[in-house]
């Protein structure tokens, strides 16, 4: 953005700031809307009664209004929760190669991203197809990417905190996240958003809209988009190898390029007679993005001068494909409730590597090449049945609800071509061979792995009096690769007043590897600190933990987590409008399912080149080794209050939480200590704040809204090998502002500002720069550190 453009801009917002301090008395952020709207909805996650509300449920969920999410100021889904849930984490704006290739982890309660089960509509989501190697916490996850739904898609989402393996099956240890989709017959939107961080860079654009269109017995369709790029963010310092004016003196290692990025959403619902209703609903999104990697010297063994004499700085593009469709049939009659349903998602990521050159091959190597593709699918068919009975012994209705289901998952592997991974064996002048630059996958990599599974529940919820409320849940599932698994909930609830409740639950939980992590297996280049503050980079390797190498360094086939989680909490409603929760919890994971360290030596290299893996100096695979504690408490309060003639909203949450390894294990003659050592431990214990607070306040007058949201995040640690080389960061609070007017017309105006107040986090310290000096911040900060973004907005409603 030019000079003058961020002049017109800062003046746009300096304006509308000043004109809204004169109309309002007050800055206002729509956190989660007060008890008004979103905490009266009815509720569909977390129970199958239909007369639940979030302050009545036995649970806590946080229900999430579309208004909410829109005036957040944030682009896209992950990084609005992330600003209005304080128990919700969201890392954003990792640096590197591999920024790009996998979608920040939605996570909750301070656990791993794959240990939230997220749906749509009800219907479980497939994840992504690439495993997160950075060392945050999600390292080692395979998310859902939640950023490919378009925000003008979104009726709500409704957030259940608490374990719901039972309810929902594998993945909800930490709780479900559900996505529930606009359903509009007509109407409209248009709108477009442009924004740029404060530095100068990371310029994005966005056009999107929803369409309602109706069908025939009160039937609808809507259809929601989004469109975008965003240009590439840099943060870092120069190379300290390169003199000044080196070309290659200031390469930037941050956050790529994104193009042609397109998020097409479709759901639709069509009534068939008094009883029937058929459904459907569809995503397809798009998007090639460019992670760059680190330069290379022009005297590296994985260079040839003559094909660039500089050296070179590559990049990898990769280009993903995402879709998925719903459809089913929701029958009522005398019987009960029925809801049929099939669904298929697939997840597909290609990578290609540009600027590179395989040195193996002498001069005759491509300087691009195509580095391999990732496929994950996952195809439901299931049928649930909900009934309220009368029965002589309860006061109210019982309500039973069962079901059965199916589920089919496939991951692929399939193999790029030859430049990408092949070593020919050039030798080297001064002794010795070049070597291969690039971690394509390879035919030993590349192939299939699968599983289905099968499951039945048996959910039982009924108020015993007027107020005391109860529920089992039980379910039991059986995989084709790790056996079957029976877990249980019980939940329970007393109104001592129509003002105070107290809550409680307490569940059992499984999640099975996913296939990402049981089948994922490549090569790439790592950094290792070969001494305080210096870094050389060597060729890892990822491998499968059910093969004979990982066996020779300490692993084994994967089994699947299980977890003990209790809660209990209550919920208080001192005035009509005013509500205050409060929620501790423990969540107890046996047979954690974590990367190990990237294990070094000659002892490991001896053993790669024992099965024919040369040029690799670590390696790194899945295990079962830890067992884990997490203790948390959650605050939540909300008031509306009527001020000057506007709706003022003021919503705060607290959120702490801990983890802790509580076992570590030993396999064969390898320590498990060494295996998961300190750093891949403190990735676990350490590098998540345990304290977020949100504090959001929105005021809404006539046609204006005004939006303030504030976050902190406390401190948090990244472990080294070695404790004299361990960071503590300092807390960081992050501040965002929404102005919008919204004319008569219907045309809507917005500017705005991510992190107004330019706040970053800690740099790194002189010991842990990174390689070559390059990297300012750590990967593990919670919302990045690119600093403040500035936007404006403007839409249409029809």
């Amino acid at each position: 953005m030019s000079y003058v453009n961020k002049k017109i801009l800062s003046s746009l917002i300096a304006t509308a700031t000043l004109g809204s301090l004169a109309a309002v008395p007050a800055f206002a952020q729509n956190n989660q809307p007060a008890a008004a709207d979103s905490l009266e909805t009815v509720l569909v996650t977390g129970t199958r009664r239909s007369d639940v509300t979030a302050l009545q449920s036995s649970a806590p969920i946080d229900v999430i209004s579309a208004a909410a999410l829109i005036e957040s100021g944030a682009s896209n889904l992950g990084q609005a929760l992330a600003g209005l849930l304080p128990s919700f984490t969201f890392p954003q704006n990792t640096n590197g190669a591999f920024a790009q290739e996998v979608p920040p982890g939605a996570s909750l309660r301070g656990l791993a991203s794959d240990q939230v089960l997220v749906l749509v509509n009800g219907k479980r989501r497939h994840t992504g197809s690439t495993v997160t190697r950075q060392n945050y916490g999600a390292k080692g996850g395979v998310p859902v990417d939640i950023s490919l739904f378009p925000i003008d898609a979104i009726e709500r989402v409704e957030v259940l905190r608490d374990g719901a393996s039972a309810q929902y099956g594998s993945d909800a240890i930490a709780g479900v996240i559900n996505i529930i989709l606009k359903e509009a017959d007509e109407g409209g939107k248009i709108g477009f958003r442009i924004g740029e961080y404060k530095k100068g860079d990371g310029l994005s654009r966005k056009l999107s809209g929803w369409k309602g269109f109706s069908l025939p017995n009160d039937g609808f369709v809507t259809v929601s988009l989004d469109a975008g790029t965003s240009a590439a963010a840099n943060d870092t310092n120069p190379d300290s190898r390169l003199p000044d004016g080196h070309p290659y003196k200031n390469w930037r290692f941050g956050v790529g390029n994104v193009q042609d990025q397109y998020n097409v959403l479709v759901n639709s619902e069509l009534p068939l007679n008094d009883n029937v209703q058929a459904y459907g609903f569809a995503t397809w999104s798009h998007k090639i993005s460019d992670a760059e990697a680190a330069y290379v010297l022009p005297n590296d063994r994985r260079n040839l001068t003559e094909i660039y004499p500089q050296g070179y700085w590559p990049y990898t593009r990769y280009t993903l494909n995402d879709y998925a469709i719903n459809g089913g049939l929701k029958v009522e009659n005398d019987a009960g409730h029925f809801d049929f349903f099939v669904n298929y998602g697939q997840n597909q990521v290609d990578s290609h590597y540009y600027q590179i050159l395989n040195a193996s091959w002498g001069p005759e190597t491509p300087t691009d090449f195509y580095t391999g593709r990732r496929t994950n699918e996952q195809t439901n068919i299931g049928l649930d049945w909900v009934k309220d009975f009368t029965l002589p012994f309860l006061q109210n209705a019982l309500t039973v609800s069962s079901g059965l289901a199916w589920r089919d998952e496939k991951y692929t592997l399939d193999v790029g071509e030859a430049a990408a991974w092949e070593n020919r064996w050039y030798p080297h002048p001064s002794g010795g061979f070049y070597t291969p630059a690039s971690s394509g996958i390879t035919p030993n990599d590349a192939g299939v792995i699968s599983r289905d599974v099968i499951g039945a529940y048996l959910d039982l919820e009924t108020q015993l009096t007027d107020a005391w409320q109860a529920g089992v849940a039980f379910r039991f599932e059986d995989y084709s690769d790790f056996g079957n698994t029976s877990n249980g909930k019980l939940t329970t609830r007393y109104d001592f007043t129509p003002e105070f409740a107290l809550r409680a639950s307490f569940s059992t939980g499984h999640r099975a590897p996913s296939l990402v992590q049981a089948g994922f297996q490549g090569s790439g280049t790592q950094f290792v600190e070969v001494s305080p503050g210096q870094f050389t980079a060597v060729q890892q390797r990822t491998l499968r933990a059910d093969s004979d190498i990982a066996a020779a360094l300490g692993g084994k086939p994967l089994e699947a987590e299980t977890s003990d989680n209790i809660s209990a909490g209550l919920v208080w409603r001192p005035l009509e409008r005013t509500s205050i929760t409060l929620d501790a919890y423990q969540i107890e994971v046996k047979e954690r399912v974590t990367p190990s360290e990237n294990l070094s030596g000659n002892d490991v290299i001896t053993a790669l080149e024992r099965v024919g893996i040369y040029n690799v100096n670590s390696a790194t695979f899945f295990t079962n080794l830890l067992d884990t504690r997490t203790r948390g408490a959650e605050l939540v309060a909300k008031t509306r209050l009527d001020i000057a003639g506007g709706q003022l909203d003021i919503n705060f949450g607290y959120a702490w939480n801990e983890t802790e390894i509580t076992n570590i294990r030993n396999v064969g003659n390898f320590s498990g200590t060494r295996i998961i050592g300190r750093a891949a431990q403190g990735v676990l214990e350490d590098v998540t704040p345990n304290n977020k607070y949100t504090l959001g306040i929105a005021y809404k007058i006539g046609n204006w809204n005004v939006n303030f949201n504030n976050r902190f995040y406390g401190e948090y640690t990244s472990r080294s090998t070695a404790a004299a080389n361990d960071q503590t960061f300092s807390s960081q609070a992050i501040s965002d502002l929404d102005i919008a007017y919204r004319f008569d017309s219907g045309v809507r105006l917005v500017v705005g500002s991510s992190n107004i107040f330019d706040t970053r986090p800690d740099k790194l310290a002189s010991t842990g720069t990174g390689a070559y000096g390059i990297a300012k911040y750590s990967t593990a900060s919670p919302e990045g550190h690119q600093g403040a973004f500035y936007y404006s907005s403007v839409s249409y409603e029809f």
